[in-house]
């Protein structure tokens, strides 16, 4: 909710990153465009001064009030710079006031790293798309076509959990019992690895189009069947769930570029229930169907929202809520076994279309996160994890492969002497 022209309270969704943060799990999202002409790092820097004076709430500094955290506005300018941390690393540091975000590039790639306090996937796409337009444009000296998302600094800025809350009493989630964990040995030093996988997209469209179901449901139900070829049998005693975000601004118009989604916990409990990949489909497609539902997702904002307007939670002192939001983070990730998040279909302005090969997006994570978006004909499915077996990646992509799909393949150094490409 904004409350000053030169602060503002940090939405529902974005509370518990701050206390949830950490080396392990930086609590930051990377989203990458892939060139086919090197990155001219001077024009790049032009777009993005011309970018940031749109997207005003991304020029603000993360600060901490005896009560909550806020943001407050900075003249503080974003600097390109040559990429040279490793993918996700932290970028709010407490006593810093440092932006909240981070563009970098690397030969042809120009990549948007962010921490979720400030926004969400589908506002930081917003934003990536508007700086590679603007980047083009210039590079190849064209006049800059309009985007789709036109926004006045007010709807970006929005808190749109605050715009839908009705105060309704008596609502409450659906608690869910532990989930089915994924264990091994981790790298040192809280190192990440990331494997991406670029893939075209028709056989899998057909694949699920086979299941009559969607794209998201198929892959989602190719991810349980890698995780439960796995896992020791034993873990199965508990389902195997996924971590589902969904974007909100679907359901309830909103044009913010700040955090508006939910998470919906999609389970299927292999050691009671057939293991036959239709049964998964059907329990995934059934779920997914039931957790979007208005009176759901109405559900989720009523008990987002509650949290921050409780009486008891307002007088409370900062130093206490991080504690108690850490636990209830940590209980949170007891109850699922992956994360899992679409961010669908982009679409670039036609004019500069050609000039694109790809984008992809992945997240930092101490668990393991799946992270997936689609450019054209090619889908980017990106694995982030500290465990270093990747067999559950491998299953998965041998999945595609076995359906016809080509597979490329790139994994970042992780120190251990093994970079696949």
């Amino acid at each position: 909710m904004k409350t000053d022209d030169n602060w503002s309270r940090l939405d529902n969704a974005a509370l518990i990153f701050p206390a949830a943060a950490g080396k392990a799990d930086t609590q930051v999202f990377r989203i990458s465009c892939e060139l086919y002409d090197r990155v001219d790092p001077a024009i790049l820097q032009d777009a993005l001064d011309q970018t940031i004076r749109i997207f005003h709430v991304y020029q603000s500094v993360l600060k901490r009030g005896f009560f909550w955290y806020y943001l407050e506005s900075t003249d503080r300018m974003p600097i390109v710079h040559e990429e040279n941390t490793p993918p996700c690393s932290a970028i709010y540091r407490k006593n810093r006031k440092n932006l909240l975000f981070d563009v970098s590039y690397y030969n042809n790639r120009v990549n948007l790293e962010v921490y979720h306090v400030l926004s969400d996937g589908t506002g930081a796409l917003h934003f990536l798309r508007t700086l590679i337009t603007k980047y083009l444009s210039q590079r190849h000296q064209i006049t800059e076509p309009s985007l789709d998302y036109d926004a006045s600094a007010m709807q970006m800025s929005d808190d749109s959990f605050h715009k839908y809350y009705t105060g309704s009493p008596n609502v409450r989630q659906n608690r869910r019992g532990y989930a089915c964990r994924l264990r091994g040995r981790k790298y040192p030093e809280d190192r990440l690895k990331i494997m991406t996988g670029w893939v075209n997209l028709r056989p899998l469209l057909d694949a699920a189009h086979q299941y009559h179901t969607t794209l998201t449901v198929f892959l989602g139900a190719c991810l349980m069947m890698a995780i439960s070829e796995t896992v020791p049998a034993r873990a199965k005693r508990r389902p195997i769930v996924l971590d589902v975000p969904v974007n909100l601004r679907g359901h309830f118009p909103s044009s913010t570029v700040r955090n508006f989604f939910s998470v919906l916990l999609i389970g299927y409990d292999y050691w009671n229930l057939s293991a036959s990949f239709e049964d998964v489909v059907k329990k995934i497609g059934d779920d997914l169907r039931i957790g979007l539902s208005k009176e759901n997702l109405t559900r989720i904002i009523e008990a987002y929202s509650a949290v921050e307007n409780n009486i008891f939670s307002r007088i409370t002192p900062l130093f206490i809520k991080d504690r108690v939001l850490r636990a209830a983070y940590d209980l949170a990730m007891r109850r699922s076994t992956a994360g899992f998040s679409n961010l669908g279909v982009i679409s670039m302005p036609h004019e500069v279309e050609t000039f694109i090969r790809s984008f992809d997006v992945c997240s930092g994570t101490n668990g393991l996160q799946i992270c997936m978006c689609s450019y054209q004909d090619r889908l980017s499915v990106s694995f982030s994890s500290p465990l270093i077996s990747s067999e559950i990646q491998r299953r998965f992509f041998r999945t595609l492969t076995n359906l016809g799909a080509k597979v490329e393949m790139a994994t970042n150094p992780t120190g251990d002497g093994k970079v696949e490409a």
